[in-house]
C-alpha cells in the first residue's frame, strides 16, 4: 500500500457481475425456481469516503473500499459490520481501527505462552505506520466465513504509548488518518510476514519490527517477538473452505474522472464462471511479490500490482512535478494528457518467460480534470507520482496502483495455492 501525503481520498465501488441462469419448464408447465447467486462476489466501491471523527469526509481519491464483517470466535450473533475498509492487495491481513469495534464484540487477544500480548507493527514507506495489539476473529466477507482469524486492532489505547517502538512518523490510527476504517489486505501472501517472523528473534533481522510483546505484564516495554505463521496476521480468503486459491478484481474502465465507480472482487480464480480468466497474461512474481517493469528505458524489478496505491507511482527525469505550493504537490503534473506504454514480465529468478506492454495515460494532476476539477470526484484515472527514493533498503519501485485495475480484471494468485493459470504467487490479466 502506498498514499502520497497529499491524500488518503477515496472512489466508491460496488457490485460488478453475477450470474444470472436460465429457469427449465417442467412437468405441467411450471418454472422451476432460479439457482441462488453466487456467494462469492464481494461488492467494492471507490467513492469519497467515510466521514472521519470529527463529522469530515475524508475526500478520499482513488480508494478502493468494501465491507467487512468480523464476529466473536465461534459467534454468529455477536457481531459487528464496518464500511468502507479499504481493499490491499498490495498487504496481508485484516487490520481495523479500535474505535470501530465495540466493547461488547470483546474479540480475545493473542498471548505469548507466559500470557503476554502479541503486538504488531507494520510500516510504510511514506513515514506511517499502524500498531495494536493482535485479536482472534471470525472473519465474513460477503457470506463467506475464516474463522479464528488472527487480525491487528489499529490504536488500541491499552497498548498505544508503546507506539514508538513501531516506528516514528504519522500513526494511522484514526479514520482521518488513514481515511478508511481499516484495511482489508489479501494480497499474494497467506501471512504479513511468514518464515521469516517465525524464526528466532536473534536471526529475523530485515522482519525485525512486525511482531512485539510486552517486557512485564504491566506492559512498560515492547520486545521483538518470534511469531509461528498460523498465528500471524492471515489473508482471510485463503481460508475460506472453497474459492480460496485468489481473487479476481473487476472494476469498469473510467475514461475521466468521475464522482464514483462500483465493481466487484471475485473469490477464486477459474473455480466458477464468473471468476474464469480466459486469454489471460499471467506474471509468476519472485519470492517478494516483485515483477519487472520496463519503462522510459529503465527496468525496474521490484515492481507490483497494488490496489491499495491510490496512483500510478513511479520515476521519471522528464515528467514534469506539480508546483511545490498547488493541490496536487508531489504528483506529476504533464503540461497535457499524456499517453504512455511500459511493458511488465517476471522478475529473475522466475523462469517462466512472460511479458505485456501496458499503455497508461497521465495527466496534470493540478489541472481541471483532477484535483483541479469538481470536489465530489473521487475517481482519477490518470493520477501519477514519484516512487521516491529508495526505501527500507530496496530501490525505487514501480508501483501500478488503482489506475490499473480500471476497465481490467486483475487475478492474484495466493502463495502455495494453485489454478489453472498455474501456481501461485502470481499477478493475471
Amino acid at each position: 500500500m502506498c498514499f502520497n501525503n497529499f491524500l488518503i481520498r477515496a472512489l466508491s465501488a460496488t457490485v460488478l457481475a453475477g450470474l444470472i441462469a436460465s429457469c427449465g419448464g417442467g412437468g405441467g408447465g411450471s418454472a422451476s425456481a432460479p439457482p441462488p447467486p453466487p456467494t462469492n462476489i464481494l461488492p467494492v466501491t471507490v467513492d469519497l469516503g467515510p466521514t472521519d471523527e470529527n463529522g469530515k469526509s475524508v475526500n478520499a481519491a482513488n480508494t478502493l473500499y468494501t465491507t467487512v464483517t468480523v464476529c466473536q470466535p465461534g459467534s454468529s450473533t455477536n457481531c459487528t459490520t464496518i464500511d468502507h475498509v479499504l481493499v490491499d492487495t498490495g498487504s496481508t491481513g485484516l487490520r481495523l481501527l479500535s474505535s470501530q469495534l465495540p466493547s461488547s464484540l470483546a474479540l480475545p487477544n493473542e498471548t505469548t505462552s507466559t500470557g503476554l500480548p502479541v503486538l504488531n507493527c507494520v510500516q510504510f514507506v511514506d513515514n506511517s505506520f499502524m500498531w495494536g495489539p493482535v485479536a482472534t476473529a471470525d472473519v465474513v466477507l460477503a457470506g463467506n466465513t475464516a474463522s479464528n482469524v488472527p487480525i491487528q486492532v489499529i490504536g488500541a489505547p491499552t497498548y498505544d504509548s508503546l507506539s514508538g517502538t513501531c516506528q516514528t512518523g504519522t500513526p494511522m490510527n484514526s479514520i482521518a488518518t488513514l481515511g478508511a476504517k481499516g484495511i482489508l489486505g489479501v494480497g499474494l501472501f497467506l501471512q504479513d510476514c511468514g518464515s521469516a517472523c517465525a524464526a528466532p528473534v536473534s536471526s529475523i533481522n530485515y522482519y525485525s519490527g512486525v511482531y512485539y510483546t510486552c517486557t512485564d505484564a504491566r506492559c512498560s516495554a515492547a520486545t521483538d517477538l518470534s511469531v509461528s505463521a498460523s498465528h500471524q496476521l492471515q489473508n482471510p480468503v485463503s481460508l475460506f473452505a472453497t474459492n480460496n486459491n485468489g481473487l479476481v478484481v473487476s472494476l469498469p474502465s473510467v475514461a475521466s474522472s468521475a464522482t464514483s465507480i462500483t465493481g466487484s472482487i471475485y473469490f477464486g480464480i477459474n473455480t466458477l464462471s464468473n471468476n474464469t480468466l480466459t486469454r489471460a497474461t499471467l506474471l509468476p512474481t519472485d519470492g517478494y511479490g516483485n515483477i519487472t517493469t520496463v519503462f522510459q528505458g529503465a527496468s525496474t524489478d521490484n515492481s507490483y500490482i497494488d490496489s491499495g496505491s491510490n496512483a500510478l507511482y513511479f520515476n521519471s527525469s522528464t515528467i514534469p512535478l506539480c508546483a511545490a505550493n498547488s493541490v496536487a504537490t508531489g504528483f506529476y503534473c504533464p503540461n497535457a494528457l499524456t499517453p504512455l506504454t511500459a511493458v511488465l514480465s517476471v522478475t529473475p529468478p522466475t523462469t517462466t518467460p512472460a511479458s505485456v506492454a501496458v499503455p497508461f495515460s497521465i495527466d496534470n494532476a493540478a489541472g481541471s480534470s483532477v484535483f483541479g476539477g469538481s470536489g465530489s470526484w473521487s475517481v482519477y484515472p490518470t493520477l501519477a507520482a514519484p516512487s521516491g527514493a529508495p526505501t527500507f533498503g530496496f530501490a525505487a519501485a514501480f508501483d501500478w496502483g488503482l489506475p490499473f485495475f480500471f476497465g481490467k480484471h486483475v487475478a492474484i494468485g495466493f502463495e502455495g495455492h494453485t489454478s489453472t493459470l498455474g501456481s501461485g504467487t502470481y499477478f493475471a490479466f
